[in-house]
């Protein structure tokens, strides 16, 4: 079966929520938010404007004062561009709400990405307010439970 990209977008967001909500450890300490469900803004000021969004995640788990622990985003195509931008744009967003914890990006591809070691070490050395990791799509359903506190 042929997926457009929007079609595996949607679905991998839908079998992720699943997924998250299946483990009670997670359901418990997070509340799970999708982009499926609702628009999701990064910085999160009450009354925010559009131009000064800098990320819509698609998946974010947020602990219990509110603030983002976990923040996702699947991406169907990706190049370096996208991926700095996906991890510098959010770590700006994270600056900007003065954020007590360090969330971590966490940025899933549909495929391997190529030198993914490679640009996830470069990436980590510019951002200050995140961590963040890359996964393949196949790799992280199967590691998620272990990849999250």
């Amino acid at each position: 079966m042929v997926f457009s990209l929007g079609d595996w977008h949607w679905q991998y967001l839908e079998s992720l929520e699943k997924e998250f909500n299946n483990n009670p450890r997670l359901r418990k300490k997070y509340e799970i938010k999708n982009s499926n469900k609702g628009r999701l803004y990064l910085p999160n000021w009450e009354g925010i404007k559009r131009k000064e969004i800098l990320s819509n995640p698609d998946i974010l788990l947020v602990n219990e004062d509110g603030g983002p622990a976990y923040i996702f985003e699947a991406e169907y195509q990706v190049n370096y561009n996208k991926i700095a931008g996906i991890a510098i744009l959010t770590d700006i967003a994270i600056r900007q709400m003065n954020a007590k914890d360090k969330p971590k990006l966490i940025l899933i591809t549909k495929e391997e990405f190529p030198n993914s070691e490679l640009i996830e070490r470069e990436i980590l050395g510019y951002v200050k307010n995140i961590e963040f990791s890359l996964y393949s799509s196949h790799y992280f359903v199967s590691a998620s439970g272990s990849l999250i506190r």
